[in-house]
Parts: C-alpha cells; sequence; structure tokens
C-alpha cells in the first residue's frame, strides 16, 4: 500500500498545476468515452445478427466509421479558425452523441417490411456519431499539446488511455451479456451510451486552452486552400513523417481489408455466441489496459516510426493466428468455456496491437513538431489519409466473397508486412532527432 501512494506522489509530483488539472478532466471524459467505445466495438454483430444486415451493408458500416475522417482536412481548418474550443466541443456534443437517442424509436423485431428502414436509421445515426470523433481529434490533440509538457505527454497518455480501455473492457463485455439475453437491448443501450458521451464532452470542454494565435479573417476556401497548402509542405519537407505516413498507409490498407471480414469469420464460419465474441475482445481488452502504461513509456523514448513498427508487428502474428484458426479450430475447456487456442493468441496479438496502436495512431503525429498549432495540421493529415483509405474496406469484403477467407487475410498480412520494410527503410535513410 505504502509503495503505491510513494509512486502516485512521485507521479503528480512531477507534473505542474496546469498538467494536474488537464489530467483529472481528460481522464473522467476519456473513462465515459471509453464505457461508449466498448459499446461500439459490438456495433457490426448487432447490424449482421440483431438488425439481419447483409455483408455488404457491414462493410458499409465499417467503411463510414473510417470515412469521415477524410473530411479532416476541412475541420481542422475550421477548428484553427475557432479560438472558443468549448463552444466547438459543446456543439460537436449535441449533433453527434444526441441522436442515439433515436434508437429508443427502434422495433423489437426485424421483417422484410421494416429491415430496409431500420439498416438506413441505423448507418445514418452511427455515422453522425463517427463524425462527432473524427471532428474531436484534432481538437484534443491540441488541447493535451498545449497543457503537457513533451517529457510527459506519452505518459499522461497511456495512463489516461488504460482507464479508457479498462471501462472499454468492461461495457464491451456487459453488452454481450446483454445482448444474448436480448438480441434488442441495444435500443436501450445505445441512447445511454449517447447521453455518456454529451456528459463526457462537456467535460472534455472544461480543459483550459488560451490561444495566442491572431486570426486572419478570410474565406473559409481560401482557409481549406491554405490548409492544404500547409499540408503538402509538410509532407515534402519532413521526409521522416512522409515515411511514417506510407508505412502506415500500407498497414491500414491490410486494416481495411481484414477488419471487416473478421467479423463474418466470427459471426459465420466460427458460429460464435454475442457472449463469446465478447469475451475475446475483452481478453483483447485486458491485455491492452495492462500493457498501455508500458507503451505509454517506451513512446516517450523511442523515434514513432519505432514505434509504430511494434504495433504493425503484432498486427502481422494477430493475421498469422487467424488463418491458423481457420485450419485448426481446436480448443479446450476453461472456466466452462470452449476457448479456440489459435483465435486465443490471435486477440493477445490483438490487445497488444490496440495498445500501441491506441497511441501511435491518437498522438504519434504530435512528436513530430513542437508546436501545438501545428499539431492538428500533422494529424489532420494523418487522418485524412486514414479516411482516404477507408474506402478501401468494401474492396476486402469483395476479396473476402472471391477468393474466401484465407486470401483476404493473407493480402491483409503482406501490406503489413510491407509497413515493416517502410519503417526499416526509412530509419536508415531519414534519422530523426526526438522533439
Amino acid at each position: 500500500m505504502s509503495i503505491n501512494l510513494k509512486l502516485k506522489n512521485n507521479f503528480y509530483s512531477n507534473l505542474n498545476y496546469r498538467e494536474k488539472i488537464t489530467y483529472k478532466i481528460y481522464l473522467f471524459f476519456t473513462i465515459l468515452e471509453g464505457i461508449v467505445f466498448g459499446i461500439t466495438l459490438m456495433n457490426e454483430f448487432v447490424f449482421i445478427r440483431s438488425l439481419k444486415g447483409s455483408e455488404s451493408l457491414v462493410g458499409v458500416l465499417f467503411l463510414l466509421s473510417i470515412t469521415v475522417y477524410f473530411i479532416l482536412f476541412i475541420s481542422n481548418e475550421i477548428t484553427r479558425r475557432i479560438r472558443n474550443k468549448r463552444k466547438l466541443i459543446t456543439i460537436t456534443a449535441i449533433f453527434s452523441r444526441a441522436p442515439l437517442i433515436g434508437f429508443l424509436f427502434f422495433p423489437d423485431s426485424v421483417n422484410e417490411s421494416n429491415s430496409a428502414g431500420l439498416h438506413f436509421f441505423f448507418l445514418i445515426l452511427m455515422f453522425l456519431y463517427y463524425l462527432g470523433t473524427a471532428i474531436t481529434l484534432p481538437t484534443i490533440n491540441q488541447l493535451l499539446k498545449h497543457n503537457f509538457r513533451n517529457n510527459n505527454f506519452g505518459k499522461l497518455y497511456g495512463y489516461a488511455t488504460t482507464a479508457n480501455k479498462i471501462a472499454a473492457m468492461l461495457s464491451t463485455l456487459l453488452f454481450g451479456i446483454l445482448l444474448d439475453k436480448n438480441y434488442f437491448i441495444f435500443r436501450y443501450v445505445y441512447p445511454a451510451m449517447g447521453i455518456l458521451g454529451i456528459c463526457g464532452y462537456i467535460m472534455l470542454s472544461r480543459i483550459p486552452y488560451n490561444s495566442r494565435v491572431v486570426y486572419v479573417r478570410e474565406k473559409l476556401s481560401n482557409s481549406l486552400l491554405n490548409s492544404v497548402r500547409r499540408m503538402f509542405k509538410i509532407l515534402k519537407n519532413d521526409k521522416a513523417f512522409r515515411d511514417f505516413e506510407i508505412a502506415y498507409f500500407s498497414y491500414g490498407t491490410a486494416f481495411m481489408f481484414s477488419t471487416t471480414v473478421v467479423t463474418f469469420f466470427l459471426e459465420s464460419h466460427l458460429n460464435l455466441s454475442y457472449s463469446v465474441i465478447s469475451g475475446y475482445k475483452t481478453l483483447s481488452g485486458a491485455v491492452t489496459f495492462l500493457s498501455l502504461p508500458l507503451f505509454g513509456i517506451l513512446m516517450d523514448k523511442v523515434d514513432q516510426r519505432r514505434f509504430s513498427s511494434f504495433m504493425f508487428s503484432f498486427m502481422l502474428m494477430y493475421l498469422i493466428f487467424i488463418v491458423l484458426t481457420y485450419f485448426y479450430p481446436f480448443g479446450c475447456a476453461l472456466f466452462g468455456l470452449n476457448v479456440i487456442l489459435f483465435l486465443f493468441l490471435a486477440f493477445i496479438m490483438y490487445g497488444l496491437f490496440s495498445s500501441s496502436g491506441t497511441l501511435s495512431w491518437n498522438v504519434g503525429t504530435a512528436f513530430f513538431t513542437k508546436d501545438s498549432q501545428a499539431v492538428g495540421d500533422y494529424h489532420a493529415i494523418h487522418i485524412t489519409l486514414t479516411g482516404l483509405r477507408g474506402f478501401l474496406a468494401l474492396l476486402g469484403v469483395i476479396i473476402y466473397q472471391t477468393w474466401g477467407y484465407v486470401a483476404t487475410f493473407s493480402i491483409s498480412a503482406l501490406f503489413v508486412f510491407l509497413a515493416l520494410l517502410i519503417i526499416e527503410i526509412s530509419l536508415k535513410k531519414n534519422p530523426l532527432i526526438l522533439k
């Protein structure tokens, strides 16, 4: 007990007043967002099983969750021009989280007469949710970069994200159990998720932020053009960051190809129940929160390209174990459950991938610049490219429908391997002094 208190005191003694206030607020926000995120991890299974959505529409659902980031070059410029971050975050909460209350009006059954309408409204409501997340990401990075010193950035973010993953893990498990008891329990869970999201965003808006930038009044079209120019200038001049993004695009292609198809694999090929699926996701969540603090500390000490290579390696192992599960789906009894060995190992790898990937994807770009205002541009490039490759999600479904599971996962693994090669070449050609 005394050791834990000593560690806690040492941790807080290294923080200044602004870091302490920001960390407490962000910690509360990220726990609420973790609960919300954990629920959304079951979205595709709810859509395909409870609402009887088609494989193609499940691909569209995943596509919507990614392609919203394509508009970030627009929202990034808008957020740069808005000094009142509190108002921006509050408005985003209202239009992206409040509509989830609409799930209360969903019926408790699906038939031929209402399925098309239910599928459409499910996609629209989730699109608004994903859109809100995409819009606030650059702002969150600006707020954290503005208040956290570089030597504490990774650790503070890692600790907060650990709490986020614990909350997500528990909410995923609980939601899966509830879904097994009632396939339409989401009619009440999603509205509750919306209310939690609004509360979290209102809390986030209380993070202190005093902009010292003088904003020039100009047309939005001119501002957007300048924003695009800044992005291309960054990619042209910052070779290390450019290589980082090229590798990410290759890995991201694999992620887009495989993610939706893994859903089909678990639901249709292995025919797992909601509880078992959420159990495996909880396993990966447990691995994620246990390893996040370590990766948070490591993130402050290594080149972000090297850090991303750890994430790519875990993703590669995850895909290899998924393929092995296809050929050898045997398991053993554990706590009364039939645990598939290679799938168990796959989700352990996914947990390590998730913890390193959460840090790298969300804040890795912040390490390429000292300027808190430029962070928005760097991250806007990152997530705009994410949105661009999001259109590849449907191509993954097509590959699966044409050649099957093994071909889809094998092609995905090749793209991840290519990303690792790009990182290794970049580290040798363009060494980076950490900023």
